[in-house]
C-alpha cells in the first residue's frame, strides 16, 4: 500500500514538474516567468512536502557499499545458473574474456619489446655529433659507388686496379644530340677528367622532345599560367583542365573512346594490369617483360604462366595446356578473366613483339591482350601510334587494353591508359596509382597535349604573335618589321599582313613535325643499325665476333653484348665490368654517353637480360654522330678487351 502511494506521489511529482517546465517556457518572454521551488511544484500536484522523504547521503552510500559486497556472489549465482541452464553459452563468453585479457597482455609486451628494440638500436647524443660532423666534413655519398678490380681476358687475375664507372654523372642540360654535365658536381663524384658535353647516345629522348623550342615554350607558357604541381589526386582535387585536355588529345590520336592519365608512368601500367586481374584470373605473361609490369602482376594475386620471350611455339603450348585443363575439370573458359600480357618493344631487350600472331591465338583460345607499348609510341608505325599500328592492327579491336608511358617519346611525364569506355572508367576507381597519387603537373600535360601534336605535324608555332598582332599599334608593328628586315611603309592592316605572311613561311632549320620527323628518326636507326654491322667499316670491324648486336633491326633501342667467344668462360659479374669499362672509356676519350645495363636490370626480373651496352637513335642525331660514336666503341672496345687480353699473357 505504502508502495503504491509513493509511485503515485513520484508520478504526480514528475508530471507537475513537465507541465511547470512547458509553461516556463511559454511565458519566457515575461519579465515574470521563474522556475519554481520543490514546495510550489509539491503544492500544484497536491502532494504534502513533508510527505516527500529523500534520501540522505549515508542511506545511498551505505545501499552502494552494500550491492558492491554482494556483486561478486550474485554474480557467482548467476554464472552457476547458466552454466547450468546453457552451458555452450558459458563456454563461449570465457573463451572471449580470455582471448581478450590475452590480446592485451601481448600487445603491451610487444609494444615494450619494441621500446627496448629502440633504444638498443637508437644512436647516443656522441654517435648524432659524429654523424654530423662527418656530413659536414665528407658530404653526401654518391648513390651508387662500385670499386671492383679491372677484369683481365676470361680470368680474375692480374693487378688489382680500382675504376668507379657508371655513377656520379649529373647532367646541365640537353642541347640537340648533345648531352651538357655539371662538371662541378660531376667531378666530386668521379675521379677522372671529364668532358663539358658529350653526343648523347644515352636517354629515351627518341624523337628530340628534350630539346624542341615549341616544347619548351609549351611549358614556359603553362608553366606561368598553372603553377607547377596540382596538389591533389585526380579523384578529389587534382583534376585541371590540362590533364582532360591530354587525355581527349591521346584518345583522338589513337582512335579509342577514352583515356586515362596517370601521374607516373610506370604506376600506368602497374595499376591498369592489378585493376583488371584479381585473385583467381589467369596471366599469361611473356617472361620478357619490364618490372613495372611483373609488379602489377604480382600485386594482381592472379595465377601467372610465362612463356618463352616472343617464343609463339610456347605461347600455344602453353594455352593448349589450359585449355586441356579446363576438359579435365569441366571448367568454362569463361569461368575466369583472362589475359594475354606482352610489350610493343620490349625495353630491357629491343626486341617488338609478333603482336599480330598473338592476336591470332588471343582470339583463338579467347583471352583477352594487355599491351605495354612505352617504347613503341612516338617510334613506331606510319604516324607513329605504336606497336599496333607498325603490326598494322587497331586498340579496342585487337588490344582490349593499351598503357604506356608519357616519359619517353612525348617528353612528359606520367602514362596513359586507352581503350573502351569501360575500361577508363573501371580504372578511375580502381586504379590505385590514379586514385591516390597526386595528378600530373599541369604544364607538363601541355606538354603532352604540344606533343601529339608535334607527331602529327600541326604545331601551333607562332599563333600566340599572330593574334597579338591585331593588338598592336603601328609604331609596334613597324618595329617589329625592321628586326625581320622588312619593309615598314604602308598602312596597319599592310603591316599585319606582311607580319602574318613571314610567320608563315618555313625558317630555316624550322623544328622537324609530323612525317618528317618519323623519317629522320627511321634513317637515323637505319643508319646506325647497318654502319654497326659494316665489316667494311674501319671501327666496326673491331667491334665484329667482339660484340653483337640482339635487338630488332626496326627499333631505336640497341642492345650490344659480348659475343659468344668472348663471354665464354666469364662471370656475369666479370661480363658486367667489361660493359661498364666500355661505357666510361667511351664517355671520357671519345666523349659518346652510352649506358651499360648489367648491373641495374637483373632486380625484380622473370628473365633477365646478359649484361649489354645499350645504345639509343633519336631523330636529333645525324650521320656524324653516328661515326664518332662507331669510333669510341670501337676504341673502347680494343682498350678494353684487347689490353686486358695482353696484360694476362
Amino acid at each position: 500500500m505504502m508502495a503504491g502511494k509513493f509511485t503515485q506521489h513520484v508520478f504526480n511529482l514528475g508530471f507537475s514538474s513537465g507541465r511547470a517546465i512547458h509553461n516556463l517556457l511559454l511565458d519566457a518572454r515575461s519579465s515574470s516567468a521563474h522556475w519554481p521551488s520543490l514546495s510550489e511544484v509539491c503544492s500544484i500536484a497536491n502532494v504534502d512536502i513533508s510527505s516527500v522523504q529523500l534520501p540522505s547521503i549515508q542511506s545511498v552510500f551505505t545501499y552502494v557499499v552494500t550491492f558492491l559486497s554482494q556483486l561478486p556472489n550474485r554474480y557467482r549465482i548467476w554464472w552457476w545458473n547458466l552454466l547450468q541452464s546453457d552451458p555452450l553459452h558459458v563456454l563461449v563468453e570465457t573463451l572471449l574474456i580470455v582471448a581478450c585479457i590475452a590480446l592485451v597482455v601481448l600487445q603491451r609486451r610487444a609494444d615494450w619489446r619494441f621500446s627496448q628494440e629502440r633504444k638498443k638500436g637508437a644512436p647516443t647524443d656522441k654517435d648524432i655529433e659524429h654523424l654530423l660532423k662527418d656530413w659536414k666534413d665528407n658530404g653526401r655519398k654518391p648513390l651508387v659507388s662500385r670499386k671492383e678490380g679491372t677484369i683481365t681476358a676470361r680470368s680474375g687475375r692480374g693487378e688489382s686496379k680500382y675504376l668507379e664507372v657508371g655513377s656520379g654523372l649529373v647532367v646541365d642540360k640537353i642541347e640537340g644530340s648533345r648531352l651538357f654535365l655539371d662538371l662541378e658536381l660531376s667531378k666530386e663524384k668521379n675521379n677522372c677528367k671529364l668532358p663539358e658535353s658529350v653526343l648523347n647516345f644515352a636517354t629515351l629522348d627518341y624523337i628530340a622532345t628534350s630539346s624542341s623550342p615549341i616544347l619548351r615554350k609549351t611549358a614556359l607558357d603553362a608553366l606561368k599560367h598553372y603553377g607547377c604541381g596540382s596538389c591533389g589526386p585526380r579523384g578529389f582535387y587534382g583534376t585541371i583542365d590540362a590533364h582532360l585536355e591530354a587525355e581527349e588529345a591521346v584518345s583522338n590520336f589513337l582512335g579509342t573512346e577514352g583515356a586515362i592519365l596517370y601521374s607516373d608512368g610506370a604506376s600506368a601500367s602497374t595499376s591498369t594490369l592489378a585493376a583488371f586481374a584479381k585473385r583467381g584470373d589467369l596471366l599469361i605473361v611473356d617472361e620478357g617483360v619490364n618490372e613495372a609490369l611483373l609488379t602489377g602482376i604480382n600485386l594482381s594475386r592472379a595465377n601467372v604462366r610465362y612463356f618463352r620471350h616472343n617464343d609463339m611455339k610456347d605461347l600455344r603450348r602453353i594455352l593448349e595446356k589450359v585449355q586441356q585443363q579446363d576438359v579435365s575439370l569441366k571448367r568454362k573458359a569463361t569461368d575466369q578473366r583472362r589475359f594475354l600480357v606482352v610489350e610493343g618493344m620490349y625495353r630491357n631487350w629491343g626486341t617488338l613483339a609478333p603482336l599480330k600472331e598473338i592476336v591470332a591465338l588471343k582470339e583463338e583460345f579467347h583471352y583477352r591482350l594487355i599491351v605495354d607499348d612505352s617504347h613503341g609510341i612516338g617510334t613506331l608505325g606510319k604516324s607513329g601510334r605504336g606497336s599496333l599500328e607498325h603490326a598494322g592492327l587497331k586498340p579496342m579491336v585487337h588490344c582490349e587494353i593499351l598503357t604506356f608511358s608519357l616519359e619517353n617519346a612525348l617528353g612528359s611525364i606520367g602514362g596513359m591508359t586507352v581503350g573502351s569506355e569501360e575500361v577508363v572508367d573501371h580504372q578511375r576507381l580502381s586504379g590505385a596509382g590514379y586514385c591516390f597519387s597526386a595528378s600530373a603537373p599541369p604544364f607538363l600535360s601541355k606538354v603532352c597535349v604540344q606533343s601529339v601534336k608535334r607527331l602529327q605535324g600541326s604545331l601551333d608555332e607562332g599563333e600566340e604573335e599572330a593574334s597579338n598582332y591585331d593588338d598592336m599599334k603601328v609604331a609596334e608593328l613597324k618595329e617589329e618589321l625592321k628586326k625581320r628586315g622588312l619593309k615598314t611603309a604602308g598602312k596597319k592592316a599592310e603591316l599585319q599582313s606582311r607580319l602574318r605572311e613571314h610567320d608563315s613561311e618555313p625558317a630555316a632549320g624550322s623544328e622537324l613535325a609530323g612525317p618528317a620527323l618519323l623519317d629522320r628518326l627511321r634513317e637515323n636507326i637505319s643508319h646506325l643499325y647497318s654502319t654497326l654491322t659494316n665489316s667494311s667499316h674501319p671501327y666496326a670491324l673491331k667491334l665484329r665476333n667482339r660484340l653483337s648486336i640482339t635487338s630488332d633491326p626496326l627499333s631505336p633501342l640497341l642492345y650490344l653484348r659480348l659475343a659468344d667467344q668472348e663471354a665464354t668462360g666469364r662471370t656475369r659479374s666479370e661480363q658486367t665490368l667489361i660493359m661498364d669499362q666500355i661505357a666510361h672509356h667511351c664517355l671520357v676519350n671519345g666523349t659518346v654517353a652510352v649506358v651499360s645495363t648489367g648491373g641495374h636490370v637483373k632486380k625484380y626480373l622473370q628473365l633477365v637480360p646478359e649484361p649489354s651496352l645499350r645504345l639509343v637513335a633519336s631523330a636529333s642525331h645525324d650521320k656524324e654522330d653516328v661515326e664518332v660514336l662507331v669510333k669510341a666503341l670501337g676504341e673502347a672496345v680494343e682498350s678494353v678487351l684487347v689490353h686486358n687480353a695482353s696484360q694476362m699473357e
